[in-house]
């Protein structure tokens, strides 16, 4: 299994021990009191939590971990930034997903690596408690062509693994037939001229910024995407962040 070659990696066991349980017990703090998403596609029995750059807290480890960090610059660059990012919990009766591919929301080319994801599982993800399906190699498949259900495979896999993707690769949530919630933390890394999926540096705001390491704060967005592209008053955000103290 390679990303290259199948589209999907998987690293085992990147949280173990304390690391893995404060994550747990971080899911458990922002899940508390969280209802069910209201639409279809984020599904009837499954509860998210955005905005998770006001409240990093033990998420900090597998956000920056340099395992997945340097699968996602050997594809994207070294310069790029968070695109969707968020905590999900797949309860007992939730049905699949509908089947996607994440860079479907730009208008590029069906060849064009916009960006490279991860899925944490922060649960066990087996095929019974709705493992993350996906269809092997479909991130080099042209545009139209839709997986076929006996193309698609259940990530398999322990709780504190990763699996790294493409953002062309056809995946979805898989239906949950188990008795007990599946935990994942999902963040997408885009190439750093796109506008991402969600607005990071609006939802945290200056001062929470500040507050961030100076990784997390440039995958957030507080990075110029080139020497002209992304500035504050002509300066790296960095410099205007500091200034607006």
């Amino acid at each position: 299994m390679t990303l290259e070659a199948d589209g999907f990696v998987v690293l085992p066991a990147l949280l173990a021990g304390e690391r893995l349980a404060a994550a747990v017990r971080h899911a458990d703090d922002l899940l508390h009191g969280v209802g069910w998403s209201g639409n279809d596609f984020d599904g009837r029995k499954t509860r998210r939590v955005y905005s998770l750059l006001r409240s990093v807290g033990a998420f900090e480890a597998p956000l920056t971990h340099p395992a997945v960090h340097a699968l996602v610059a050997e594809r994207l660059g070294p310069v790029y930034q968070f695109g969707m990012l968020f905590l999900t919990a797949v309860d007992p009766g939730q049905g699949a997903q509908s089947l996607h591919f994440d860079a479907g929301v730009y208008p590029l080319p069906r060849d064009v690596e916009a960006e490279t994801n991860v899925i944490w599982a922060l649960d066990d993800f087996t095929a019974d408690n709705g493992a993350t399906t996906v269809a092997p190699g479909s991130h080099l498949w042209p545009a139209g062509r839709r997986p076929e259900p006996h193309e698609l495979v259940p990530v398999v896999m322990p709780a504190g693994s990763a699996v790294v993707y493409s953002g062309r690769l056809w995946h979805a949530a898989g239906e949950n037939r188990g008795p007990a919630t599946r935990r994942a933390l999902i963040c997408e890394h885009v190439l750093p001229w796109l506008r991402p999926a969600d607005n990071h540096t609006l939802a945290t705001g200056p001062e929470r910024l500040r507050s961030l390491t100076p990784q997390l704060r440039r995958l957030a967005g507080v990075a110029p995407a080139s020497e002209y592209l992304g500035l504050v008053g002509g300066r790296d955000p960095e410099q205007w962040l500091e200034a607006a103290r």
